[in-house]
């Protein structure tokens, strides 16, 4: 996502070699390149509060669950929720997300169930820090809303994201509701690992979650919804 003023092409970032940078989403600075997979993970836009001066965005961090991350980097979590999934059983968490989102949809359409009634996503920003006054046990089930955590967000329908979806090439999973915190916030390190860790003990296999995915070209105007609040 893009939010003028907190991530955005203004947004800078360490050192990371496991990110792609194709000259819209980071700074010329940023100019790195992800090694993971056939060829790496697209990054997308940055928010603006790393500082190779203090120690938190700089100092490493000794991932035990998440893979491939990095301190004083931008990343973005999205939580899918639904009406018409495996909500409520131990299938609720499932890699890819559709497998739990979308299972009992078929069985519903036909009494005029839609996706954009039933099918939402919850989506924050963070950078990420070596310091534990960031630390937040539980990013696993959904937003953090408290002070300024989910205070501005933005609403508007949307589909699935992901690098296989562009201006181009649209998503199948559409309309769905998003919401967007607009504010970037710290988190530490070990929030993001403890998080990690919970995706671990899931019924399901999310082995494929534990690093972040690639941030999408941005989606050009006439294609945006025009309702966001």
């Amino acid at each position: 996502h893009l939010s003028v003023g907190e991530y955005d092409e203004h947004g800078k970032g360490p050192y990371d070699s496991y990110a792609i940078y194709d000259g819209e989403g980071a700074t010329e600075v940023d100019y790195y390149r992800r090694k993971l997979g056939a060829g790496g993970v697209r990054i997308g836009y940055q928010c603006q509060y790393y500082d190779d001066s203090d120690s938190k965005y700089t100092e490493a961090y000794d991932w035990q669950h998440c893979t491939d991350m990095v301190v004083g980097q931008t990343y973005e979590i999205h939580w899918p929720h639904s009406t018409v999934g495996a909500c409520g059983t131990p299938y609720q968490y499932q890699t890819p997300f559709y497998d739990g989102v979308f299972c009992n949809y078929a069985a519903m359409a036909p009494n005029g169930t839609t996706t954009h009634n039933n099918v939402g996503v919850q989506s924050q920003t963070f950078t990420v820090v070596n310091d534990e006054n960031y630390y937040y046990p539980d990013l696993f089930k959904g937003m953090m809303v408290a002070g300024d955590y989910g205070s501005d967000i933005a609403y508007y329908t949307g589909s699935t994201t992901g690098t296989s979806r562009d201006n181009d090439i649209c998503s199948a999973y559409s309309p769905i509701t998003w919401q967007v915190d607009r504010k970037c916030h710290l988190i530490s390190a070990s929030s993001f690992d403890k998080m990690c860790a919970d995706m671990k003990a899931q019924v399901d296999d999310m082995s494929k979650d534990l690093y972040a995915h690639g941030a999408r070209m941005l989606v050009s105007d006439e294609l945006a919804a025009k309702q966001v609040v």
